[in-house]
């Protein structure tokens, strides 16, 4: 027979305690349906479990909770908590503690810009275990929250703007166009929301770490090079074949063909302004030709240059732009240059955004990956071997 229940009291002697419900105290184990509400649960004297579980001691924080109880039969406990953290503090690492987590990147990436943390989160154990005990099982449950939030920081974010976690991994990668430094309306749609995010949790800050490979975008820088060289012709600028890489690379892909449109899309950002027609093309490019000191051109028997068609003029001119592992360099710093600066543009303080050392790699290894403690390039990287241009995003605590 299950009686009435009503009960007030102090949590931890610190926080108002109300429980409702219905139990049977005569059942072996003890059978409830209980309602529980605490409110303002002062943390601190729980930080001997949060020292054992993460590594750090509480200083400051309260919690709230709203909690539904049942016991089975079998005296197995579940739970359904909504928890509510206010302003919650870890301390430094403890010297000697059994474990120790990044903790405060966790609050950072959990707490909004009012520092509230507001959690689901569900409870299970045995009232049949001696060892049982509301305070161990709640900070157990916020470590584990807080690895999940390490290990996966951008899913976290993804999910906070109502994308469930799903797309996370691809929140912390920005793409590009081989060859290219300029974002992609897609990029920037991207950026958008990573932009919204950061906005509402003000303790984050952000690295952006662009990436090249001159094995897989050797040629393709070469293209745009070319692109950018014929913008170039056409503004009567007149840049030589071996000109350096310049700040900015267009986001359109590069198109190998004679007869297909040909935007100017490499090189200075006028060069992405200057949009060459493709009737224009093919005369500029025959004007670049022709005045690049080359060798192997075919010559008529007066010694000028012949004319030949348009694939094999741009056979030529690619085969003498110079690319090398600096050029390679050049493009990782310039994506992640466009990547801040855009981030810069949705009004995050300059004092939360960072540059990291560009990243290049040779052959068939993909660059080293971030730490999976401030971003999800692990997780991307494990689902695809295929590597790709892109700038990585790692999150930090402020």
């Amino acid at each position: 027979q299950m009686a009435d229940l009503q009960l007030t009291g102090r949590a931890e002697g610190t926080a108002p305690l109300a429980i409702n419900g219905k139990l049977n105290p005569l059942a072996q184990p003890l059978a409830l349906d209980i309602e529980g509400k605490v409110r303002d649960l002062d943390l601190p004297p729980l930080s001997p479990y949060s020292v054992k579980y993460a590594g750090h001691g509480i200083e400051r924080g309260k919690l709230s909770m709203d909690v539904t109880y049942k016991v089975q039969p079998d005296g197995r406990l579940t739970a359904n908590n909504k928890l509510v953290l206010n302003q919650l503090s870890f301390g430094e690492p403890v010297a000697g503690a059994p474990a120790s987590l990044p903790v405060k990147l966790a609050t950072a990436l959990l707490a909004d810009s009012h520092g509230v943390i507001d959690l689901d989160i569900p409870i299970s154990g045995s009232l049949n275990d001696p060892q049982f005990s509301l305070g161990p099982i709640i900070v157990k449950a916020i470590v584990n929250l807080i690895g999940k939030a390490i290990t996966a920081p951008f899913r976290l974010l993804a999910g906070a703007l109502g994308g469930g976690g799903a797309g996370g991994e691809d929140m912390a990668n920005v793409a590009f166009a081989p060859g290219s430094a300029q974002l992609s309306g897609k990029a920037r749609e991207q950026l958008d929301k990573v932009a919204k995010a950061l906005a509402d949790r003000p303790q984050l800050k952000l690295t952006v770490v662009g990436t090249a490979r001159l094995s897989e975008e050797g040629e393709a820088w070469r293209r745009e090079r070319l692109k950018a060289m014929v913008a170039a012709e056409k503004r009567g600028e007149a840049p030589a074949p071996e000109a350096p890489a310049e700040p900015a690379v267009a986001a359109s892909a590069p198109d190998s063909g004679a007869g297909g449109a040909r935007p100017a899309t490499a090189g200075a950002t006028k060069s992405s302004e200057t949009q060459v027609s493709d009737t224009e093309y093919p005369m500029l490019l025959k004007r670049l030709y022709r005045r690049a000191d080359i060798p192997g051109k075919p010559r008529n028997v007066l010694g000028f240059a012949k004319d030949v068609p348009v694939d094999e003029m741009e056979a030529l001119l690619l085969k003498h732009i110079d690319v090398s592992d600096d050029t390679m360099r050049q493009l990782a710093v310039q994506r992640g240059v466009a990547v801040k600066d855009y981030l810069a543009g949705r009004k995050l303080p300059p004092e939360r955004l960072f540059l990291g050392a560009a990243r290049t790699a040779q052959g068939g290894a993909p660059a080293p990956a971030a730490s999976a403690a401030a971003s999800d390039t692990k997780d991307a990287e494990g689902a695809s071997a295929a590597w790709s241009p892109r700038a990585e995003l790692q999150l930090s605590a402020r």
